[in-house]
């Protein structure tokens, strides 16, 4: 019979090994931190766990106290201890620590005042996991700190993607894994899903389940069963349009009907010529640049095209949201799907980040 440390054997080992943990903490700090995991300092539930406000060395933190029940919360808890735990940038939410205790696992996080993205766009209702604040109902994000949200994930995915030692695939870009610091400056977080491309040469990396979000997951993820940077940026793509529209992805289960979705949406706005007439209703017509908002809502198209090869890679994303480059063409019609998909022109693979990192098949679908 199993001892209560033999949960999940070599657990440590594992953290160790990778050899980039964070601090890790005593059960009973993060339990004193949180007045006992208390229902009153509960931020949210979703992912794999509950997250919960605590003050440790005096300063406030999120504890993200691991589902005993969940299947995957063992390999959920490594990949975001091994994956983030040595990896610094500004728009990254920082892991500053973890604990491993009783068959507890516990994840401890930078607090971050203003909560998840997806909390100002489409309220508070049924929304996934979210911190819970006074007075952020109502509170519409104006036109210049949405630009600015869209700029600090797509910085976080290009360090990510080409930026850090070892390739990371995000896998679950969403509105409720961009946090909001007290600044309304976006960290992308929840690497519970993230896998680490090892080398540089490497092409795959082993896993067992399509996992990530419907409504943001790339068509050819449910066909080739891979995750790439490229359904990285297709992700990404759907984020824009739904912070520039205040619309939710759609509910996208169905392998072959995307009809539903936000992308299918502003595609048909854009061949109609009136792409300007998706921008969220709430925002005040004189904050907006019609030049800005056609920009922006082109460039997310661009990277939610069916092919893949098609889809500009983050750098490229940085210097349109720069004013570097203009904005990839985009055809007037939403391109039909087709796989394998056509390979990029010689001129194109140059500056491609062409499937560069992918995982190899997976055997079943998981929604978060």
């Amino acid at each position: 019979m199993e001892g209560p440390e033999d949960a999940y054997p070599r657990i440590e080992d594992q953290i160790k090994y990778s050899s980039m943990a964070p601090k890790k903490f005593r059960l009973r700090e993060l339990t004193k931190a949180t007045g006992g995991f208390s229902l009153q300092n509960k931020l949210g539930q979703g992912g794999f766990g509950t997250v919960y406000k605590g003050l440790l060395e005096n300063k406030e933190v999120a504890v993200k106290r691991v589902s005993k029940n969940s299947r995957q919360g063992k390999q959920e808890f490594l990949a975001e201890v091994t994956t983030i735990g040595s990896l610094h940038h500004r728009n990254l939410v920082k892991l500053t620590g973890w604990c491993y205790e009783n068959r507890e696992l516990l994840l401890v996080y930078e607090f971050m005042p203003n909560g998840s993205l997806d909390k100002y766009l489409f309220g508070d209702k049924d929304c996934g996991y979210n911190y819970d604040f006074e007075g952020g109902y109502s509170i519409t994000l104006d036109w210049e700190t949405r630009r600015r949200v869209i700029y600090g994930v797509a910085q976080a995915l290009d360090y990510l993607h080409d930026g850090c030692e070892r390739r990371v695939l995000h896998r679950d870009i969403k509105g409720s894994n961009i946090m909001l610091d007290s600044d309304y400056n976006a960290k992308l977080g929840d690497f519970g899903l993230a896998r680490t491309i090892q080398q540089r040469n490497e092409t795959h990396h082993s896993t067992k389940e399509i996992a990530g979000t419907p409504g943001y997951m790339a068509p050819e993820t449910f066909l080739t069963g891979r995750a790439t940077v490229e359904t990285d940026v297709y992700a990404f793509g759907v984020l824009v349009l739904e912070v520039v529209c205040g619309k939710r992805p759609g509910n996208v289960y169905s392998q072959d009907d995307y009809k539903n979705s936000i992308v299918y949406w502003v595609w048909d706005l854009y061949g109609k010529g009136k792409v300007v007439g998706a921008v969220d209703v709430r925002l005040k017509k004189e904050e907006i640049k019609e030049e800005e908002v056609d920009c922006v809502l082109v460039l997310g198209l661009a990277c939610c095209h069916p092919n893949p090869h098609k889809r500009p890679s983050m750098r490229t994303v940085l210097q349109v949201l720069n004013g570097e480059a203009a904005p990839p063409e985009v055809p007037k019609e939403r391109p039909v799907f087709m796989w394998p998909a056509m390979p990029p022109s010689f001129k194109d693979a140059e500056d491609s980040s062409l499937i560069q990192g992918t995982l190899t098949p997976f055997t079943e679908i998981t929604g978060r």
